[in-house]
């Protein structure tokens, strides 16, 4: 096999492997073993992993660097958990195979990987709700977890209903019960870890009226997305990540949707990080006082022993003392 035929082959039938070629592929396609020594000793291949070469003698880009590790733990091996941070590829084979990667990559053994794979990818990569419950198998924590499942589902890489099915194919899944209820508050409409702590600790858990996620509402001429809407008291929660809401224009865009909303007759409630993950009970307590004060009728109760509200908070504003409670 000549010099030429290699540089065809890379071109044309392999082009989709951005120039990263193993050596059972040359092979099938006619090239000796003195074939590939010529073409390494030349420099038209260089070696990346034992049977693995790319054409050219510089720094491999990010696609090539996928190629490779696929390649290298391949035939019938796929990319996965792709954009998890750290220098590691990662690659899915088949729980049956015994395979040695790479040292920078790792790999997970799936069972039946064969029908979880979308082979016609560059490179074949596990479908996106498998993919996502591999990252759930690996999640150091729940709020890990329930970032995995809404991210995947506010970015439309898949959706709540794929993810489900892909659950019930699993006949063991760490977390399993987390992350069924996690969909179901994502059907909702909470799309963050800020959104599904609210709708948990805050308002669940507390015995707050049920709000209403995600609501569309013409202002002004305009359309506008809530948070949490809690209608019949004319009450909007808006959740402010840091992710979804940085920035002197978005600070803006918030203060001009708040006072549209106040010309509308709404309240607002903007609420960070720490008024619900850090101070949950006390933000229950100071919502239900405004919702109490604009017509609802229901009572708080506490989420736990250690909880702030009591029947004295119930029956008297929260002042100082509340706060000092709340350490």
């Amino acid at each position: 096999m000549d010099d030429q035929a290699l540089h065809r082959l890379l071109r044309d039938e392999l082009s989709a492997q951005d120039g990263v070629v193993a050596r059972r592929q040359l092979h099938e396609h006619g090239a000796a073993p003195h074939d590939l020594k010529r073409w390494v000793r030349r420099r038209l291949l260089t070696p990346v992993h034992a049977g693995v070469f790319v054409d050219h003698n510089g720094p491999l880009t990010d696609p090539q660097r996928s190629w490779a590790a696929v390649l290298a733990c391949g035939p019938g091996a796929a990319l996965c958990l792709v954009g998890r941070p750290g220098p590691l590829v990662h690659v899915a084979v088949d729980a049956s195979r015994r395979v040695v990667p790479p040292s920078d990559v790792r790999l997970h053994r799936v069972r039946d990987l064969s029908s979880l794979v979308r082979w016609t990818a560059s490179p074949p990569r596990l479908l996106p709700e498998h993919d996502v419950m591999l990252g759930v198998e690996l999640a150091a924590d729940e709020e890990e977890v329930v970032r995995l499942l809404s991210d995947a589902v506010r970015t439309r890489v898949t959706t709540a209903a794929r993810l489900r099915e892909a659950v019930r194919a699993r006949s063991r899944l760490r977390h399993r019960r987390l992350v069924l209820a996690v969909l179901d508050d994502v059907e909702r409409g909470t799309h963050s870890v800020l959104e599904h702590r609210y709708l948990r600790d805050v308002e669940r858990a507390h015995g707050l009226p049920t709000g209403e996620w995600q609501e569309r509402r013409r202002v002004d001429g305009r359309t506008e997305y809530s948070d949490v809407d809690y209608e019949p008291f004319t009450v909007t929660v808006e959740l402010d990540g840091r992710a979804g809401h940085e920035g002197w224009d978005a600070e803006n865009r918030d203060a001009r949707r708040d006072l549209d909303q106040a010309a509308e007759g709404w309240t607002t409630v903007r609420l960070r990080h720490r008024q619900v993950f850090r101070e949950a009970c006390v933000t229950a307590v100071r919502l239900g006082r405004l919702l109490q004060a604009r017509g609802w009728e229901g009572e708080l109760r506490p989420c736990g022993p250690g909880c702030v509200i009591s029947v004295e908070l119930l029956v008297r504003p929260v002042d100082q003392g509340l706060h000092n409670e709340a350490g």
